[in-house]
């Protein structure tokens, strides 16, 4: 089941389990607090204008005096600069005099540009109205939005953001069914499940990850691994650790003979797409096997031993690669960090084998120089440091929001997540987002807009 936690940051007991485990692997519903902005200014009212005053119709301000004598009545209007006295009749006859003076200069003026309900989103993201969120998506994000939205919290208390992590499946799910804030995926949205969804989504960039491959074999260590032979692993062509294929590509390596037990995600997952990915770049066997050349979140039946029905999100591959002597699986790099996995080089599309690390996942994200929500895969990037199983994970909110209160504090929250928030990814294992993804970030959460479809934020 997916977990939660709150503001104070605990993290209750993970009910159903399908094994017990012993690791805290970061499960999380995460709360972050934002203080309210209250000091918003006051007008003071205007002054009172005197009864003879008025203004005409093209905005200048008029001063009428009248003065009734014994000759007449005089009659003095002062505009702008410019100055006519009128006298009429009196008791001595009929005199009419005009004198003008020279008009002032009007002064053009310009128009103020429209206001945005939000101002600057770059300006004071920890600064909003109160409200209550909540996120619904990507296991393999937990860690880090359990550390960084809980910093979040420590700067603002008038907001709380409720995140479970129950997989990129449930995350578009809910964003469909609008039935969160924001949902999360390592995989952006198709054509189609946008089409399904209630209006416009905005896909934004929140994190780099990468996904390990994390072994459990008794004293060993240092394991290279390539695409053919780890897909003939899931394929059951490749059963024992000692299997010629594996030790001709770790000829120092002693390997038992010891079955080898492959464990993968029974429910939808970036992890999985990012591997079946590099399996079909990399390995003929896997792509006749699976007959196709398009990557799923659902893992491939072919990839299955039979009779196995796989583990839970990150959390239950990790736990059962943990408590079982002999597996190998995929599981987001913070997991593995965590549980301190040995992890296996994998060979890249440049001839190196390059282990997860925060520095091997942030070459691969550097690549992404043209990033979008259609142009994001950076699996096996080249490069002789790129780690090939690296990824994005992607926030789904919906472009007109239900309130104006709303879409202020998503905006605010994930510009700061994107930008200050990220000196926390590398103390997790993930790595900071590129300057390419951070504008990306930046201008797609511009476009978030109110109800009626009128801007929320400035640049």
């Amino acid at each position: 089941m997916p977990s939660t936690t709150n503001s104070t940051g605990s993290t209750p007991r993970r009910a159903g389990r399908r094994r017990a485990n012993s690791l805290r692997i970061a499960g999380v519903v995460v709360a972050a607090g934002l203080i309210a902005a209250a000091c918003g200014s006051s007008t003071p009212s205007a002054s009172k204008k005197s009864s003879n005053s008025h203004t005409d119709a093209s905005g200048s301000n008029k001063s009428t005096t009248t003065t009734t004598t014994d000759s007449g009545t005089t009659t003095t209007t002062a505009a702008g600069g410019a100055a006519t006295t009128t006298t009429t009749a009196g008791s001595s006859g009929t005199k009419t005099t005009t004198t003008t003076a020279k008009a002032a200069t009007s002064t053009p003026t310009t128009a103020a540009a429209p206001s945005t309900p939000g101002g600057s989103l770059s300006s004071n993201t920890t600064s909003t109205p109160a409200a209550t969120l909540t996120g619904i998506g990507a296991s393999s994000i937990e860690p880090f939005y359990g550390k960084v939205l809980y910093q979040y919290n420590q700067l603002n208390h008038g907001v709380s953001v409720n995140f479970t992590g129950s997989g990129s499946g449930p995350g578009v799910t809910a964003i469909e069914q609008d039935t969160a804030n924001f949902g999360q995926s390592e995989v952006p949205m198709t054509a189609a499940q946008l089409a399904a969804s209630k209006g416009p989504v905005l896909q934004v960039p929140v994190d780099l990850g990468g996904v390990a491959i994390s072994y459990h074999v008794s004293g060993v260590s240092g394991l290279k691994l390539n695409g053919p032979v780890l897909a003939d692993i899931y394929l059951r062509k490749i059963t024992n650790w000692n299997d010629p294929a594996i030790a001709a590509l770790n000829p120092g390596l002693t390997l038992p003979n010891e079955n080898i037990v492959p464990v993968f995600r029974s429910d939808t997952s970036g992890p999985g797409y990012d591997l079946d990915q590099y399996l079909i770049d990399t390995s003929t066997d896997w792509t006749a096997a699976i007959a196709t050349t398009s990557p799923s979140t659902t893992w491939p039946t072919a990839g299955r031993a039979t009779g196995d029905s796989g583990e839970d999100l990150n959390a239950g591959v990790a736990s059962y690669i943990q408590e079982t002597e002999g597996a190998i699986g995929y599981v987001e790099y913070s997991y593995a960090l965590e549980a301190n996995f040995s992890n296996a080089a994998l060979l890249n599309k440049s001839g190196s084998y390059v282990t997860p690390s925060v520095g091997s996942i942030g070459a691969a994200g550097a690549t992404a120089t043209a990033l979008s929500s259609t142009n994001f895969n950076i699996i096996d990037s080249a490069g002789g440091s790129t780690y090939p199983l690296t990824n994005f994970s992607w926030a789904l909110i919906y472009q007109k929001q239900p309130t104006t209160n709303t879409g202020i504090v998503l905006g605010k929250l994930f510009q700061w997540v994107t930008t200050s928030g990220q000196s926390y990814s590398s103390g997790l294992g993930y790595a900071p987002l590129p300057a390419t993804a951070v504008s990306l970030a930046h201008s797609t959460l511009l476009g978030l807009q109110t109800s009626s479809g009128s801007p929320i934020f400035t640049s």
